[in-house]
């Protein structure tokens, strides 16, 4: 696995136009290198099967800012990235090059695939091969501009998404384009139209989980209208993959004890992307935060299976569902989310019935099923605090926390103060602070005074 270490490592921060302009000269050379300029299907498939790109560099400083573990000073100062250091502290203007430019390269290949196909006439042959590929594009735009919109904009709020500023826009491959930045409210209708629209042109199932299937397209849109806080859309998305060939790993069948109980590309996986390299995660220094390590209760099985206890008797996360000895964390789509997010939609929506039949059908398969005992609680606020207890539980270190922050803070669900020492220093962030909306990149403002810088 060290070599997406080194793909991570070797990936330097660039602003938005020296990025568009390489992948200009991206053209020149097609992805097997034998190619100079994609103009066919097989030619457009290459470029999206780059996993390196594709699937391989996505925003991590949210998981990075969030609460899931904690670094202990030595190990924060000798950090080597400044990035990940101001990152940990919420520094107010921190500037996450690499977040924003490999996320819009994702959006650039997308588009020219989308130009492309546009000039292509398949034949019948072709024909599914041409969908799949429009389809796939949409997908990647689309994540891409949800996650971008997840780190550098404020959360969604339908009183304000319609003045609030969201993240550019980009549907075209010219780089002479202007860009500005659309509205929260645009952002988000610009995402689902991708969305929906990839969801006609893909199947439901798909060969290889690097490439985007009609189960990931309904998985994203349960965790992009979850975010929005329409809870009757992202319950009905997720019923559709659960209805539709979502697999739960049962943990009951997975053995604790070896270096690696959980496998890149198990059966829960949807849809595979892993994030950048973050030094603060990395096991040897990422410590579990205590509350959280203490909340599994010695009946579960995720306890064993996602930790492994240092000499100290501090924890350190294994349960990535990129391989445990991965240095990438996995932040794609699966199952388990999917049943989650189900139950907390529907238990929002007061139907404490339905949301407790899959709740239990999803615990069933994380706790030891010769001591298990269905939820049973009928009461709709603790049923909800239920779930989102083990929705904390599930989804550790999934890139979903810094999202799952937001959107509970800002419908005052949850009043989530964050505290972190450093050499001394308390640093804290509060609900509803400014810095929940990352600061755009000061090489981008610097070079595109279009795009403005959030507010602090």
């Amino acid at each position: 696995m060290r070599y997406y270490k080194h793909i991570s490592i070797i990936c330097f921060p660039l602003t938005v136009l020296l990025f568009l302009n390489a992948c200009r000269k991206y053209l020149d050379a097609k992805p097997d290198s034998k190619m100079e300029i994609p103009s066919t299907i097989k030619d457009l498939r290459a470029m999206l099967d780059d996993v390196a790109t594709m699937n391989l560099s996505w925003p991590i400083a949210g998981e990075v800012a969030a609460d899931n573990y904690y670094l202990v000073s030595n190990n924060w100062s000798s950090l080597s990235s400044v990035t990940d250091r101001d990152n940990y502290i919420w520094k107010a203007d921190v500037s996450n090059d690499m977040d924003w430019s490999l996320s819009y390269r994702v959006v650039f290949k997308a588009n020219v695939v989308l130009e492309k196909l546009n000039d292509i006439v398949p034949t019948p042959a072709e024909q599914e091969e041409w969908s799949r590929l429009k389809g796939s594009a949409l997908f990647y735009r689309a994540f891409a501009f949800y996650m971008v919109t997840q780190e550098f904009t404020p959360p969604y709020d339908h009183n304000t998404a319609s003045v609030s500023p969201g993240i550019p826009l980009r549907l075209s491959a010219d780089v002479n384009e202007i860009s500005t930045r659309a509205s929260v409210e645009s952002t988000y209708s610009t995402i689902i139209n991708d969305l929906e629209n990839a969801a006609l042109l893909l199947p439901v199932n798909v060969p290889y989980k690097t490439r985007p299937s009609r189960l990931a397209v309904f998985a994203l849109l349960s965790r992009v209208h979850l975010t929005m806080g329409d809870f009757t859309k992202a319950a009905s998305y997720a019923d559709y993959c659960m209805k539709n060939g979502t697999q739960l790993l049962d943990y009951n069948d997975v053995n604790p004890n070896t270096d690696e109980p959980l496998k890149r590309f198990n059966n829960e996986v949807i849809f595979h992307v892993a994030a950048n390299y973050s030094y603060c995660l990395d096991p040897s220094i990422c410590k579990v935060d205590t509350t959280l390590v203490t909340s599994y209760t010695n009946a579960d099985l995720r306890k064993p299976i996602f930790y492994r206890i240092n000499s100290d008797g501090s924890a350190a996360f294994r349960g990535n569902y990129d391989g445990s000895n991965s240095y990438q964390l996995f932040t794609g789509l699966a199952a388990d989310e999917v049943f989650i997010t189900a139950a907390e939609c529907l238990a929002r929506q007061g139907k404490n019935t339905e949301a407790r039949q899959i709740l239990n059908v999803f615990l069933r398969t994380r706790y030891d099923k010769s001591t298990f005992l269905p939820v049973t609680e009928t009461d709709k606020d603790r049923l909800l605090s239920i779930i989102l207890l083990e929705r904390r539980k599930e989804l550790p270190f999934r890139g979903t926390r810094w999202i799952d922050l937001r959107r509970l803070n800002n419908a005052g669900t949850e009043n989530i103060t964050i505290r972190r020492q450093i050499n001394g220093v308390v640093y804290t962030l509060p609900p509803h602070d400014l810095r929940y909306a990352m600061q755009i990149p000061s090489s981008v403002t610097a070079i595109v005074p279009t795009i403005p810088k959030n507010p602090r």
